[in-house]
This record gives structure tokens, C-alpha cells and sequence, in this order.
């Protein structure tokens, strides 16, 4: 149950390849127990951390909590997977075209990966804050009158639908992303060091670090909070992942429900499933990344096993990028004896 040398030895030697003060806040689960490691690059290499509460930006694993939300909207008969958002709300669609709350959820929209000129804003005029300006109007603008949809029938990966999700769902509901949020999952699950803006987060916030080893600016979602705004800890995200564990709440088993299969790409609500049944081998995973941060959650549901990883490691690195992902998938490996 405890972190193993080797464990300790693998991640310690991700810590030390980046800048100094780079950390890594990692949550161990067998069978449901959980322990944690944390580590930080120093002076002299890797020195232990206790930041098991420590908050980072968490990036896309926000997607797996929007679409917890949806699911448990399903479950309360407010919406339908297969229900046209606009069935319920007045969003024009360029073309009148379509978009269920399900495909959202499973990146089958056809929407694109990110709204209309915000790559540009991303490297030029907002590089530090990318999604900061992008609000409402833009977002129904963009859907009305500039996005073309593209194929239904398969997988897409899209920031811009699970925002929109996100967006959709809190204006359902009459309230804020920040305060559904809140309401529906982190009070009901005790995460008292999880929030939706940098701004509300008490206890220690570690500082984000860019590509370059330069302390970030926290990211705005503007609109788009439901594709990536949570800011959270490893102990907070270890409580999320008991409830996944545990699948005794109906909008649990819905989520983790297959919901997009086409070759080996299958998709629940949220999650990306890996493996297969049969062979023992099922695993649910999802990571993230922003200006400053890097995360990634793996859970075995069956076993109820897995690993919880965030860093300050930003997602933006070109030759370094997804470190983060691999080293969980290491941490994997290393556990089921693969």
C-alpha cells in the first residue's frame, strides 16, 4: 500500500527534470485505501513535500466533474443524453443544426477543439490568460453565426463543447458554474480545498511554472469554466474518486457508463476507457494541462486502484509535454504487474 522505492524513484526523476521548485502531488489508491507522496525539485534534487491539501490548477480534469453534474441531471429527469440543448434553451445554431447534451460529454459534437480565434489569442494577445476574454456573447455569436460542425459519428476532442457543457447546464439550473459546481459535488463530497476561480482559494495555492521554468499566471475560463477552471488537491480528488469507486449513486454508474465506441476509442461521460473488460485490463483516465499546471487521474474501478497525479508542470511544453500522463501510466503499469 505504500509508495514503493521504485515508485519513489520514478517520480522523483520526473520532479528533477524540470525547473527548480517544480512539484508533484501524487495519491496512491489499493482497494479503495489511499496514500500520498509529494516531492519538489530542490537545490540538492528531489526533496519530500507534504502537499497532499496543496490546491493546483487541475485543467481538464474539470471535464469528468461537468459531466458528473450532467449526470446526475439525467438521473433527476431534467435533461436527456440524446436531447437537443437548444430543446431547452433559446441557442441558435448556425445551419439549425444539432447538438445533444451527450455528445458534448463524449467530445462527439462535431464541434472544434477551441472557439473561433482563440489559438490566435492563446500565442499572441492573451498568452498568459487565453480563455480569460472569451464570454457569453462570443460564445453564442461563434455558435449562431461561425461554427460549422463536423462529424457526429466520431470522436473530436473539444474544450469548446465541454465548456459549452458546462455553460448549459449551470443556465439550466438558474445559478453559476461556480456555485453548481459547489452545490452538487464539492460540499456533498467534502472537497474543501476545491474552487472554480484562483481568486476564492484558501489553503496554499502552488505557483504554476511555465515551459521556460518562469512562474505563471493562473487561467480565467471565461465561459468555458466546465472544460477546465478547477483549481484542487490530491485529497480532494482522492474523495471524487471513492464515489467512482464506490458506484453506489445512480449519476455514478451513468457516468462511467460506455457511451461512444468506435474502434478502440470508447468513451464514457467524460472519461476516456481504456483496455478491455474481458481481459481484466478496464481503465478510466483523463488528464489535463494549463499555462502553469499538468494533471492526470487513472483509476481501476474494479479493483478500486489507481493514481491521482498533479504537478506545476506546465501543459504547454512541446518536448517535455505529457510527462505528466506517461508517468501515471508508469505508476500503472508498475501496480497491475504489466
Amino acid at each position: 500500500m505504500q509508495f514503493t522505492d521504485k515508485e519513489i524513484s520514478t517520480i522523483d526523476k520526473v520532479v528533477t527534470s524540470f525547473a527548480p521548485n517544480t512539484e508533484l502531488a501524487v495519491a496512491k489508491l489499493v482497494e479503495g485505501d489511499s496514500q500520498y507522496y509529494g516531492t519538489r525539485c530542490g537545490a540538492h534534487g528531489a526533496e519530500p513535500v507534504e502537499n497532499h491539501s496543496s490546491v493546483f490548477e487541475i485543467g481538464s480534469l474539470t471535464k469528468l466533474m461537468t459531466s458528473s453534474v450532467l449526470a446526475q441531471m439525467v438521473c433527476e429527469g431534467k435533461v436527456m443524453l440524446d436531447e437537443p440543448i437548444n430543446s431547452k434553451l433559446d441557442i441558435p445554431i448556425l445551419d439549425n443544426k444539432q447538438i445533444t447534451f451527450g455528445s458534448l460529454a463524449t467530445h462527439t459534437s462535431g464541434l472544434p477543439r477551441l472557439p473561433p480565434g482563440l489559438l490566435w489569442q492563446a500565442l499572441f494577445k492573451r498568452r498568459h490568460n487565453p480563455y480569460e476574454a472569451y464570454l457569453r456573447d462570443d460564445l453564442l455569436h461563434h455558435l449562431a453565426h461561425t461554427i460549422k460542425l463536423g462529424k457526429t459519428n466520431k470522436m473530436h476532442y473539444s474544450n469548446l463543447g465541454a465548456g459549452m457543457l458546462g455553460y448549459v447546464l449551470s443556465e439550466l439550473e438558474g445559478c453559476s458554474y461556480t456555485d453548481q459546481i459547489q452545490n452538487r459535488l464539492f460540499k456533498p463530497l467534502n472537497m474543501r480545498y476545491s474552487f472554480t476561480n484562483w481568486r476564492d482559494v484558501a489553503g496554499e495555492l502552488v505557483i504554476g511554472i511555465g515551459k521556460n521554468g518562469e512562474p505563471t499566471n493562473n487561467w480565467d475560463l471565461g465561459v468555458l469554466q466546465g472544460a477546465g477552471a478547477v483549481l484542487s488537491c490530491v485529497k480532494d480528488l482522492v474523495q471524487y474518486a471513492h464515489v467512482q469507486f464506490e458506484q453506489t449513486s445512480p449519476w455514478v454508474k451513468l457516468q462511467q457508463q460506455i457511451a461512444f465506441e468506435k474502434g478502440l476509442e470508447k468513451v464514457a461521460l467524460g472519461w476516456f476507457v481504456l483496455g478491455s473488460k474481458s481481459k481484466n485490463d478496464l481503465l478510466y483516465f483523463h488528464d489535463g494541462g494549463t499555462g502553469g499546471y499538468s494533471s492526470a487521474m487513472l483509476l481501476d474501478m474494479d479493483s478500486q486502484s489507481g493514481y491521482i497525479i498533479l504537478s506545476n508542470i506546465s501543459g504547454l511544453h512541446k518536448l517535455k509535454g505529457q510527462k505528466v500522463t506517461k508517468l501515471g501510466f508508469e505508476l500503472m503499469r508498475t501496480l497491475k504487474g504489466f
